[in-house]
């Protein structure tokens, strides 16, 4: 049974309902559960931290940690302002070198990630910039989109007619496919690494949507980070393009509220449920 819970405006909600909701369920699961963010990015601090407390106490990654394999924060230093078609040439050029920092210096780091056992078939956001993610000379989505973005917003298309984004299937890159690629058909495991299967973008009268699909959603230990990096890579992309951005959709086609961590997640639902 498929589960819509209300459009939240901070992620600190859209999380902590999800993990209520999974957490009154049989076994602490449910199948089809989708969150809506309002505004993607938003945070209540005070449920970050108990939440990281928890973690750090479980020995699970930090929030920063999960966060950081969607998005790397830490290495895009962002010039401050935005993309547009009027922009002159010199702050184009800095917008463009921001983001081939950003990648040239996640590439550089690779090779390192990929000795820790669980990159071993790369990381989501290696995925995204050199697709199939295990070498420096892959496809590149991420660029892809950002061209093809700028290239209809300086033609004066900012609606959804071309570019359902879906871009995969554009002119730019035929060979790639629908939305930002982090699963392979060639994998064969059940769980664990790659949860997140699909990012698809969708550009509307000039603001740019996300939603992203993960077929196993781990709600304590994941999946708040998996909102932050979200996020923050909707925010390079906007800011990137000029768009304006949009809400975040996150469908968890099994959403886990892993009713074995310590402390049981009803419990860590109770005592956040009276931050908000």
């Amino acid at each position: 049974m498929s589960d819509l819970l209300d459009t939240t405006k901070t992620l600190s909600e859209a999380w902590l309902r999800a993990l209520a909701h999974a957490a009154s369920q049989r076994k602490g699961r449910c199948v089809h559960l989708v969150m809506t963010v309002e505004s993607p990015g938003l945070e209540d601090e005070t449920i970050r931290d108990v939440l990281d407390l928890t973690l750090d106490e479980a020995g699970d990654q930090s929030v920063e940690t999960v966060a950081g394999t969607i998005f790397p924060n830490s290495l895009y230093q962002s010039p401050g302002f935005s993309w547009s078609p009027d922009l002159d040439g010199q702050s184009v050029r800095q917008l463009d070198a921001a983001a081939n920092n950003l990648y040239e210096r996640y590439v550089s780091m690779l090779t390192v990630l990929r000795r820790v056992r669980r990159n071993n078939r790369g990381t989501y956001f290696s995925r995204m910039i050199t697709w199939p993610g295990k070498d420096a000379d892959g496809t590149n989505q991420l660029d892809l989109r950002i061209s093809r973005i700028r290239s209809e917003f300086a033609r004066g298309h900012r609606t959804n007619n071309t570019l359902d984004i879906d871009v995969g299937a554009d002119a730019l890159a035929p060979e790639l496919l629908t939305g930002i690629q982090v699963y392979m058909p060639s994998e064969q495991r059940t769980r664990s690494f790659p949860c997140l299967v699909h990012i698809d973008l969708t550009l509307f009268e000039g603001t740019l949507h996300c939603t992203a699909v993960y077929r196993h959603q781990y709600l304590i230990t994941k999946a708040y980070g998996n909102l932050v990096g979200l996020s923050r890579l909707m925010h390079f992309l906007c800011e990137q393009t000029g768009t304006k951005c949009g809400e975040l959709v996150v469908h968890a086609t099994l959403a886990d509220a892993e009713p074995d961590h310590r402390p049981k997640p009803l419990a860590l639902v109770k005592s956040m449920g009276a931050l908000l």
